[in-house]
């Protein structure tokens, strides 16, 4: 996968606030519709229980430790957000790569955002005075089984408010899936790894998925499939958690709303019209650390899903992070009825 260089990423900071040039960029970058796809060095196939992970691993940081993370998950198709190609915050690795090397897997990896900075206010601190070597931010799939056509879906909203003038993180590009097939038991299953947007509303959420589940509708009429990431659903616009006030009485009238917050966030009915199920693939739990996102009163929220359709789901759990992310590992044992 070829990435901008570092004039490129410089020619387009100096543009940012333009709405028509983020969008000829985003239709036009090769490395946005590129999918980063590297076979396993020894390939195992996939039967009976599988153990699907579902992880926002917040830039993979610390890949090693990641690695071992998801080795003591017994992950077998580990479906991973925010991972970061060539960022000075990671070291510039790929840390898709490292993490698959470390658990003897393969992976298809997908950009979400070039990055034109060092990343956020924190980040911007920690790494002054080093460049970005490729600057490239995205999603992955990671296992040992091959996967077959492997392609990148871009979701709609096309994140021009991530290239605005005031920017504080400036990016081109936007949220998107990995899709790919595997094999379960000899059986096709359709594969994605998303991240829906957070700086939104719910509304634009159920758009996001309703895009997605129709683009993996197409590849396999029917078939059973499996989607999990961060599915940002906070139960709330996002603007509404700064209010202090508002939250308490959304939490008095509603104790699970934003444990729980199916009754708030359309998309799952979008995937409940897609066939898809989630009650027994995932934990009524917090997927957030209280302290770790900034947000007013520590509200915990339920961000991270495993969506399953024609599949059975066993034993879903949250694993705490640990300190290796601000998001918890979901996971959920899946096999063929």
């Amino acid at each position: 996968m070829q990435a901008p260089t570092s004039r490129q990423r410089e020619e387009w900071r100096a543009r940012l606030g333009d709405p028509d040039a983020h969008a000829r960029l985003v239709a036009t970058l090769p490395c946005l519709h590129e999918v980063d796809l590297r076979p396993a060095a020894r390939p195992a196939a996939l039967s009976g229980w599988v153990r699907v992970v579902g992880w926002n691993v917040q830039r993979g940081r610390r890949p090693g430790s990641l690695a071992a993370a998801l080795r003591a998950a017994g992950g077998d198709l580990c479906l991973l957000s925010e991972l970061d190609d060539g960022m000075a915050r990671t070291q510039n690795l790929h840390t898709t790569e490292v993490v698959a090397r470390d658990i003897d897997a393969g992976f298809a990896f997908g950009v979400e955002f070039v990055e034109l900075g060092l990343g956020d206010e924190h980040e911007q601190r920690d790494a002054a005075g080093l460049a970005n070597e490729r600057g490239l931010h995205g999603n992955a799939i990671v296992t040992p089984a091959p996967l077959a056509d492997a392609a990148v879906e871009r979701l709609p909203g096309a994140g021009a408010g991530w290239f605005g003038r005031d920017a504080a993180q400036p990016r081109v590009g936007g949220r998107m899936a990995v899709l790919a097939a595997v094999r379960i038991d000899g059986v096709e299953v359709q594969v994605a790894s998303t991240h829906l947007e957070n700086t939104s509303d719910a509304a634009h959420r159920a758009e996001q998925l309703d895009h997605l589940l129709g683009a993996l509708e197409q590849r396999g009429p029917g078939a059973p499939a499996v989607v999990a990431g961060d599915f940002n659903t906070l139960g709330a616009g996002y603007t509404e958690l700064f209010d202090h006030a508002l939250v308490r009485t959304l939490r008095v009238r509603a104790p699970t709303r934003f444990t729980w917050p199916v009754d708030h966030e359309p998309l799952f009915e979008v995937a409940r019209a897609f066939g898809y199920e989630w009650v027994d693939a995932n934990v009524a739990a917090p997927t957030t650390a209280h302290d770790a996102a900034g947000l007013p009163d520590h509200v915990p929220l339920k961000l991270d899903w495993v969506l399953v359709r024609g599949l059975a789901a066993r034993r879903p759990a949250v694993v705490p992070a640990g300190g290796l992310s601000d998001h918890d590992m979901v996971s959920v044992g899946v096999r063929l009825p």
